[in-house]
């Protein structure tokens, strides 16, 4: 049932290589993987853990090792502070 609440969602509208805008402007220490940069295009749109991974077909917790990868590799400590770094 949750699963198609999530699925009438719309999907994000990214950028025309797919990615959040700022993206390939920041230097990482390690780069990211292609599932990191898919789950990231999503944390900028402002979608849930929760609503990710019902769009990509990814369990949850898988989702958010993915968001906290991320967090690491830009030395970030939160979500908030990492959507604002790439707006």
């Amino acid at each position: 049932m949750v699963a198609e609440r999530y699925c009438l969602l719309p999907r994000p509208v990214f950028p025309a290589q797919g990615k959040c805008h700022l993206l390939s402007d920041i230097a990482l220490g390690e780069p990211l993987t292609a599932a990191e940069q898919d789950v990231l295009a999503y944390v900028c749109a402002g979608y849930s853990n929760k609503e990710i991974a019902v769009f990509l077909g990814k369990a949850e917790p898988t989702v958010k090792h993915q968001v906290s990868a991320c967090l690491r590799k830009f030395g970030l400590s939160s979500r908030t502070r990492l959507m604002a770094a790439l707006r």
